[in-house]
């Protein structure tokens, strides 16, 4: 909902663009880095239990947001809704234990679709409250809408789970990796002119300090926050890649959008005009999902992410080299959304062959967390990338800082290059398990 407003979160509280390029990642990060945290407690504590717990902090975060008097207060807000990104392996969980098989993978497409769907309500009615109103306003919208989510989940969610192991959570590794993140993000996010300073400097030696102690704790653990058993085995590794990298190609472009339809170096259009441009790719999100569940099972994982990859491809190349339009917007992120969906569904179902069902809430928090990573690195390059080239100019009276177009198709460029290199992936890496007819 906040996509829209981007524009305006950075001038209203004057702050470089780079620290606005926080509001979207600064969720998926700690939702990447809670979700194998969070999926370890749901398979031992409750799936039904650990939902209501992170859809009560996401709701305690809406209501600091509506509040938010400066950007940093925001981005704190906006931490705290990383725990609804954290609450989708509980929602795999459930569907898996409770569904057959073939149900199941339909099922978590359908669930995949709602990213989707979510993404479509979010934007159309994000952008119109920010056009007519004040991006503010979303979270009023929001704030009923989850309480009423708790009502539900609490009376109408069955929890059949009751051989919980025992053991102490990773609070230790889950620590230690969301402050390692935090000090990346803050590394990639230094001003220019300090990227070679004594700040980056430090901030590099903290970051392997913090990385190192959390490998160390992870070796140790009882229960550790990421299973290194599912690490070793090839096929989960490379379905990471691929999803990290499909989710930082989406998000790259995602943040974006709002700069190129709304700026005068773009195509100079109202806010409402984003949602416009962005709602058809998520119709298309929301076809994708169920449609790659049930294909899945049939002709497996391969052949999906490298159909993805060549729409990725294509959306790009429409976009580095037709003149821009309100059109070719609309039709290259179709393709591409659509594109991004198939990839992600076969994606984590790929991942989730290679786990048993007792793993599932942590095999789908550890692919979810890549994917999400992803998401969190897209937009800081692409801040990075806008922040490279900016004019001043006259808008309503008020000094802007804008970027140059020629840094739109540098990000066009750069989403092409990730999805030659998810299509060679795809193509020469992913390996199809083998299924037994009591598998089916």
């Amino acid at each position: 909902m906040l996509t829209a407003a981007l524009v305006e979160i950075e001038h209203e509280f004057s702050v470089p663009g780079i620290y606005e390029s926080w509001v979207l990642p600064v969720v998926l990060l700690v939702g990447a880095v809670a979700a194998p945290f969070v999926g370890t407690a749901g398979d031992r504590y409750g799936h039904k239990k650990l939902l209501l717990i992170c859809l009560a902090i996401y709701l305690t975060g809406l209501l600091v947001g509506y509040h938010t008097p400066d950007i940093w207060i925001l981005l704190f807000s906006r931490a705290l809704q990383g725990a609804g990104i954290a609450a989708f392996p509980l929602a795999y969980a459930i569907i898996r234990e409770q569904m057959t098989k073939p149900s199941a993978d339909i099922g978590i497409g359908v669930i995949s679709a709602m990213y989707g769907a979510g993404t479509f309500l979010g934007v159309i009615i994000g952008s119109w409250i920010t056009g007519l109103f004040s991006w503010r306003l979303t979270y009023l919208f929001l704030i009923p809408l989850t309480g009423i989510l708790l009502v539900l989940i609490f009376f109408y969610i069955k929890d059949t789970r009751s051989d919980y192991p025992g053991g102490s959570l990773d609070y230790a590794g889950f620590s230690s990796l969301l402050i390692f993140l935090f000090l990346v993000l803050s590394l990639f996010s230094l001003p220019e002119d300090e990227r070679y300073s004594l700040n980056a400097v430090g901030l590099c030696v903290l970051s392997v300090i913090f990385l190192w102690t959390f490998i160390r704790i992870e070796k140790k653990a009882r229960y550790p926050l990421a299973d290194i058993r599912l690490l070793h085995k090839r096929p989960v590794i490379v379905l990471m890649v691929i999803g990290f990298l499909c989710m930082f190609s989406f998000f790259l472009l995602l943040q974006m959008m709002p700069y190129v339809i709304r700026l005068p170096t773009g195509l100079f259009l109202s806010a409402e005009i984003v949602g416009l441009v962005i709602v058809p790719g998520t119709l298309c999100d929301m076809i994708a999902g169920p449609l790659t569940g049930r294909m899945v099972p049939l002709i497996g994982c391969r052949i999906p992410c490298i159909v993805g990859s060549l729409m990725l491809a294509v959306s790009g190349v429409m976009l580095f080299i037709l003149p821009l339009s309100v059109l070719v917007l609309v039709l290259a992120w179709m393709i591409f959304s659509f594109g991004m969906s198939v990839i992600a569904t076969a994606d984590l179902i790929g991942v989730l062959e290679h786990a048993g069902e007792e793993q599932t809430a942590q095999a789908t928090g550890i692919i979810q967390s890549m994917q999400t990573l992803g998401g969190v690195a897209g937009p800081v390059i692409t801040g990075l990338i806008l922040a490279s080239s900016q004019i001043s100019t006259q808008i309503d009276s008020e000094e802007w800082i804008i970027p140059t177009t020629d840094v739109y198709y540098l990000v066009f460029f750069v989403v092409i290059v990730i999805s030659l290199l998810l299509l060679g992936v795809s193509w020469f890496f992913i390996e199809e398990k083998k299924h037994t007819e009591g598998d089916l």
